[in-house]
């Protein structure tokens, strides 16, 4: 069987598609090429590239630009801080999701092992918060809500540092039943007060690399501001002043 070569043009085309189309869900992307396909029979001519990208423009929220910068600056604290502690190989950026902005990519498996690799996990979720507050003066409820979220993340990975993962001053070896552990998360509660503790001293190390390296955070925030979505190359070529493209996925 011969393998048949994607011609530099075509290449360039379905790039710029995918690029398009991260943060959509497959059944996002199903709706789009299905409606691009009526479009294209209802006008009695074949499907185009040029129809998938004018389906995935329409299908682009509209947000006010004070909201876009504000998502740009704290998706490039993710990135900055992923890429300085070297936590996780990234593929893209983007703040033209559906459900706003995020980052994709994939934790590096030894990063887990470690109570130092899963503190650098920890300042990653919070780096986003930081550059908020470091870059605006001001933070916004895009860390938080759902279990899902950043703070979310955060909080569960921290409880399970100290519940029951072994890293605890308190008790190290008492493992705690996993879904009893929040429910021990009352106001004021003694693994409460050391939850909070590790996350306190995790977000002061996220606002302090946030400083460090805020002309990169500002250089990558102003690149998502003008295209919306950053692959492995592009964040390469941004960050290489960083020493950390060993880190991003080609």
């Amino acid at each position: 069987m011969h393998e048949h070569a994607i011609d530099p043009g075509t290449e360039a085309v379905l790039h710029t598609l995918a690029r398009q189309a991260s943060g959509l869900t497959g059944a996002d992307v199903e709706r789009i090429v299905r409606e691009a396909r009526q479009k294209a029979r209802r006008e009695r001519r074949r499907l185009s590239f040029a129809d998938l990208q004018a389906g995935l423009a329409a299908g682009k929220p509209v947000r006010p630009e004070t909201l876009r910068r504000r998502m740009a600056i704290h998706e490039a604290g993710h990135v900055v801080a992923h890429l300085t502690l070297g936590t996780a190989r990234i593929e893209t950026v983007t703040i033209d999701g559906p459900q706003g902005g995020h980052v994709e990519g994939e934790t590096y498996s030894l990063v887990a092992q470690s109570e130092a690799g899963i503190t650098a996990q920890i300042v990653t979720k919070l780096a986003g918060r930081a550059a908020e507050e470091e870059l605006l003066g001001s933070v916004s409820a895009g860390a938080g809500g759902s279990p899902r979220s950043d703070l979310g993340l955060a909080t569960e990975l921290t409880l399970a540092m100290e519940t029951t993962l072994g890293f605890s001053r308190h008790m190290p070896l008492l493992h705690r039943q996993v879904e009893a552990k929040f429910a021990q998360l009352g106001d004021g509660s003694d693994l409460a007060i050391r939850v909070n503790d590790r996350l306190e001293h995790a977000y002061r190390q996220a606002r302090e690399l946030i400083r460090r390296h805020r002309p990169s955070v500002q250089q990558i925030a102003d690149a998502l501001m003008t295209v919306g979505t950053l692959d492995g190359n592009e964040l390469a070529a941004l960050m290489s002043d960083i020493g950390c493209n060993g880190n991003i996925e080609s």
